[in-house]
């Protein structure tokens, strides 16, 4: 025999979806007339033996190994022999990473005998080629944007996600968002995109109450946007998103080639600023016994327009062995730093509360029966107290809650702000003259002291217009040494007190 198979060895290495070309080549052989069995085998790592793939016998009929049964080749097999006769070609369609091995050829050479049978004269093998089949290189790639927002309540957040290049134009991406919460160093995951553009809600969507709150759009090729609508203070957090890129087999499996994740976005989520202002501009009032006074409690700029109000009335007293409080007194200590010392001393009894879903609270003892509540206008509330006694003479003041809806339609409290008191006084229906005016700095003033000095000064001009007439009359007599009439400045003598009445004396001159 003189039967010859090259015995070179080779390395391929290609990406999947790519041929395997397999040459087998007869360098020499015994006659002109040999015939060849061609069989092809593989050779796996985790085998001992090659496979066999395929086997052409020498009359040129064809026969399928098992491990082309085993492996679904039939379809992707394609044998070749050349016209040189002395070249065999296999060629392996579509090929996958299962593919990869080291592949060889078994070469049979027949002759035919003078009585017309054929017998096998000889075999070789050819050397092996090394074939290895790989993935495509990723190129998967995002953006790496850092940012920040920060939203009030109930407004809309979009949080996107960016392909910035892929592997292939096939490939099916996955796009999962999660988030990081403060003081929980573990992510978990907001929703999630299918490569099959499935929506699915993660672990946080049922424990944040995202259900429904949730919207994916993809506006073009690479770019996804979520949305989170009516955000509440509860979904701040740092966000992110992964993309996972899927790629088809030869075979046609899906299979996960990369992934990659995107930039961080923090967000933070907050409520409205405080505006809550009550009116304390409100005057002192005294009114008579049995009579009915009026407490107003006027909010004057609120944060929301979605706001609702909680309003309180409250009596200010002295505790027992403190300084007696009076409206004087807290405006002194007011604009000397020392309100913390006189709320300390005050005693705070409630009359009336009202709450933010309108439900009324109980009366105060004292005022038990006596109380009328009115909502005149959506920031103006007015409590009336009946049937005024002079026990209800003190300090009155009011105080709002201002609450605010949550994006899951809880109420939560926003702040609170108290009015300046109020000064009450009624008066006993035994009360003289001298005490009403008393009780009264503005009366007493205007009855003991403002009309003395203006008195005085009138009598002053009186006089002094009445000497400068006589003077000019009688300018005659003031020359030959007559003595003229003298009068001393008039003296104002008062009492601040009320218990002794003011006294004008006014002191004749005397002639020199």
């Amino acid at each position: 025999t003189k039967l010859q198979v090259s015995k070179s060895k080779r390395t391929l290495t290609l990406v999947e979806n790519r041929p395997i070309q397999l040459n087998c080549s007869v360098k020499s052989q015994t006659s002109q007339n040999s015939h060849f069995a061609v069989l092809w085998y593989v050779h796996k790592p985790s085998d001992a033996d090659g496979k066999l793939i395929l086997k052409t016998t020498h009359n040129s009929a064809f026969e399928y190994g098992t491990y082309a049964e085993e492996e679904g080749l039939r379809a992707r097999l394609q044998f070749e022999r050349h016209v040189s006769g002395g070249l065999f070609s296999l060629t392996v369609q579509r090929a996958e990473v299962s593919d990869s091995g080291s592949y060889y050829c078994h070469v049979e050479e027949w002759l035919l005998s003078p009585n017309y049978a054929w017998y096998k004269l000889a075999e070789e093998v050819s050397g092996r080629t090394e074939v290895t089949v790989k993935q495509p290189d990723s190129r998967l790639k995002l953006s790496q944007a850092q940012g920040n927002l920060s939203v009030l309540e109930t407004r809309q957040v979009q949080l996107e996600c960016v392909v910035l290049n892929r592997t292939s134009a096939a490939s099916q991406l996955m796009v999962e968002w999660f988030v990081w919460k403060p003081n929980h160093p573990e992510r978990e995951t907001v929703a999630r995109l299918s490569r099959e553009a499935t929506f699915h809600y993660g672990e946080q969507a049922a424990r944040n109450n995202l259900k429904g709150r949730l919207h994916v759009e993809s506006p073009s090729s690479g770019v996804y946007r979520l949305f989170i609508q009516n955000v509440a203070v509860q979904d701040s957090g740092t966000y992110s998103c992964r993309v996972e890129e899927w790629l088809p087999s030869p075979s046609g499996l899906w299979y996960k080639r990369a992934e990659d994740t995107a930039g961080q976005t923090a967000v933070t989520v907050m409520r409205p600023d405080a505006a809550l202002q009550v009116d304390t501009v409100v005057p002192n009032a005294t009114v008579s016994e049995k009579a009915a006074f009026q407490l107003d409690c006027s909010i004057v700029s609120r944060s929301s327009q979605d706001s609702r109000f909680a309003v309180s009335w409250y009596s200010l007293r002295t505790k027992a062995g403190g300084k007696r409080g009076s409206p004087d007194l807290d405006e002194q200590e007011e604009e000397e730093g020392e309100e913390g010392e006189e709320e300390d001393l005050m005693e705070r009894t409630a009359l009336l509360s009202v709450g933010l879903d309108a439900v009324f609270g109980p009366e105060g003892g004292p005022w038990e029966g006596r109380l009328r509540f009115q909502r005149l206008s959506p920031l103006l509330y007015r409590l009336t107290v009946l049937q005024a006694s002079p026990r209800d003479t003190g300090n009155y003041s009011c105080r709002v809650e201002e609450w605010l809806p949550s994006p899951q339609k809880e109420w939560y409290r926003l702040t609170e702000e108290e009015s300046a008191p109020i000064g009450i006084h009624v008066l006993d229906a035994s009360s003289t003259l001298q005490s009403i005016i008393c009780s009264n700095d503005a009366l007493f003033y205007f009855v003991f002291f403002y009309p003395f000095p203006i008195f005085g000064i009138l009598i002053i001009t009186i006089l002094l217009v009445r000497f400068k007439s006589r003077n000019s009359s009688k300018n005659s007599d003031g020359k030959n040494g007559v003595p003229l009439l003298w009068i001393k400045e008039p003296h104002l003598n008062y009492s601040p007190t009320c218990l002794e009445p003011p006294v004008l004396s006014i002191h004749p001159g005397a002639i020199d």
